[in-house]
């Protein structure tokens, strides 16, 4: 394995049934089709669905880890080399869970985000929902669980948590609340919970003023800050609903919110689900277009900020339909970032910049707009559209 780790999943989507292909750390197609919805003779006991994610976290060891999210709610882990699967865990619990993301702490410990509530709590073990499940991928099993509801406060009555994306520094843990009501209709401000792992509770609670509907999580290569990236809340005719925009938030020490940017002072268009540093200092992230009933639709962009100065570059846009460009990821100690999109045929771009080597250390040395290198059709067996990536 080298820094820039050994390969990226891709995950290919109809909303139906899913499909994952392999690349290696440079965008070359590993294998088409590791596995699918489709795979038999795999040990694949729940097969699976059209909602399946990677952990937003690379993994670690020698298993991969799909989430197969509503309403199945199980963990996969498949053997990298042989891809079989080596176990499934439902996770669900007597609820359809919705898991939104996995990190690995220890072969005997994971953390699970559990994205819904459950209504009807109290029948068995684990089963209220809103909360951190916590997992030994070793047996597996569940073993406890962090109830979050705390993070909401004294206003939080008609609202859930829902805990979205996991970033771990040292032995603190990151969550990202996005606290919607039961039915979606209505939202808090999102927030930043910072999760003591050895005590395993609920420590700071940041709240992200203004910004609603916050999805996509980044950490910067210093581990020294979060970048939140808002939607803005659901309904609407504005292009941009207020409430979306960009946090940039540190952890090096207090949790303080040290930037919020409107959506409106960087994009046309509300800020999407993804987003990831280019180096501490740059950051790509993607923006959502719309249908126009009465004209053209407005694309998708995958834009490059630059946090100096706050001006930006356009890279991408989306070939025709709006909803396409999905997932972003970099490595910065590889001068590597990829993107996938269910448009042009189903592809994965790499987006490049230079780095050189100094040490241990590897240190930007061109600034400016990344450059498109390669676009791949990752999956050339079954055809569905890559959607989100993981990488291990």
């Amino acid at each position: 394995e080298t820094e820039c780790g050994r390969g990226l999943l891709v995950i290919g989507s109809d909303y139906q049934s899913t499909n994952v292909s392999l690349l290696d750390p440079q965008g070359n197609v590993l294998s088409s089709s590791f596995i699918s919805s489709a795979s038999s003779g795999v040990r694949l006991n729940a097969p699976l669905s059209g909602d399946v994610v990677a952990p937003s976290t690379r993994s670690v060891g020698d298993r991969a880890v799909l989430l197969d999210r509503y309403p199945t709610a199980v963990i996969t882990w498949i053997d990298l080399q042989t891809a079989k699967v080596t176990a499934q865990l439902g996770i669900g619990t007597g609820f359809s869970a919705n898991p939104h993301d996995y990190v690995e702490l220890s072969p005997e410990l994971a953390v699970v985000s559990r994205f819904e509530p459950n209504p009807n709590a109290g029948k068995e073990a684990f089963d209220e929902g809103n909360d951190l499940l916590l997992i030994d991928p070793s047996k597996p099993a569940i073993i406890g669980r962090i109830d979050l509801t705390s993070a909401l406060g004294a206003n939080g009555a008609g609202y859930f948590p829902r805990p979205d994306k996991l970033r771990v520094v040292g032995d603190q843990l990151y969550v990202l609340a996005s606290a919607y009501s039961a039915d979606f209709s209505d939202s808090l401000e999102s927030r930043i919970v910072r999760v003591d792992l050895p005590s395993q509770s609920v420590g700071e609670v940041l709240t992200l003023k203004g910004l609603h509907g916050c999805a996509g999580l980044a950490l910067s290569p210093s581990q020294t800050e979060l970048a939140v990236s808002c939607s803005g809340p659901f309904g609407g005719d504005a292009i941009i609903p207020e409430g979306s925009g960009l946090a940039l938030v540190n952890i090096d020490g207090e949790l303080s919110l040290t930037r919020s940017i409107p959506a409106g002072e960087i994009a046309t268009d509300p800020l999407a689900y993804s987003l990831d540093y280019v180096s501490d200092d740059t950051l790509l992230f993607t923006t959502f277009g719309r249908f126009d009933p009465g004209g053209s639709a407005r694309p998708d962009r995958l834009m490059q900020l630059n946090l100096n100065d706050s001006s930006t570059e356009e890279l991408l846009t989306s070939a025709s339909d709006p909803f396409t460009l999905g997932d972003v990821r970099c490595n910065a100690a590889c001068g590597s970032c990829f993107l996938t999109d269910a448009g042009r045929g189903g592809v994965v771009h790499r987006f490049g910049f230079e780095v050189e080597s100094a040490g241990a250390q590897q240190r930007l040395v061109r600034q400016g707009p990344l450059t498109l290198q390669a676009s791949t059709k990752p999956d050339s067996q079954i055809g569905l559209p890559p959607r989100y990536l993981g990488a291990f």
